[in-house]
């Protein structure tokens, strides 16, 4: 008797697959929300091409796409019919970094995104170091440059550089004022040079 059920299962997911290439096909699908990926690479990671069958067109499809850094979220609506509409929420380049790459703000590694990252340019020695950075970018918004290097990080200001050994004390001290010039933040105290 379970032969018999498996195969009446296999037939009626066999007409429903073939009925929909022939009655329901995709015939149009719309991409929303890009704004530095390319449509066609989308729709080619997403494996969504008109002419497929409309009824099998689910969110198992997505799974490439959402391994791409760049897309943060991905999801299906089949507004009508042979209508597939693919929303894809891209993450932001935040922090342009000197390979080409940019930090996005959840901390993602965003391969080319430099030239669209709003926040100052970051160089550096060593291995990144993601949340200092991206702290110091919102605490010091008019920075031009951070660096850092296994001695500490350096922010560059307009007219001020600061550097201290760790991100913290740069934080602790975000709100100070200072002098033009290096001003060097050691845990003892303050050190100026002009």
């Amino acid at each position: 008797m379970k032969p018999v059920r498996t195969l009446f299962l296999l037939l009626l997911l066999g007409t429903l697959y073939v009925g929909s290439l022939v009655l329901f096909p995709v015939e149009k699908v719309e991409v929303v929300g890009l704004r530095h990926l390319k449509e066609e690479a989308v729709l080619a990671k997403a494996r969504l091409h008109p002419g497929d069958p409309w009824l099998w067109v689910l969110p198992t499809r997505l799974s490439p796409l959402l391994e791409d850094p760049w897309v943060a979220e991905a999801h299906l609506e089949k507004p009508k019919p042979g209508v597939v509409r693919l929303i894809v929420r891209e993450r932001e380049p935040f922090l342009p970094l000197a390979d080409g790459a940019a930090l996005a703000k959840d901390g993602t590694l965003l391969p080319g995104g430099a030239p669209y990252a709003p926040g100052p340019w970051v160089e550096g020695k060593g291995p990144l170091p993601k949340e200092a950075l991206l702290a110091l970018a919102r605490t010091y918004p008019k920075a031009k440059r951070i660096r850092y290097t296994p001695a500490g990080f350096y922010v560059d200001l307009p007219g001020t550089t600061l550097f201290a050994a760790s991100a913290e004390l740069l934080l602790e001290y975000a709100q100070a004022t200072w002098p033009q010039g290096h001003v060097y933040l050691y845990s003892w105290g303050v050190s100026l040079r002009p």
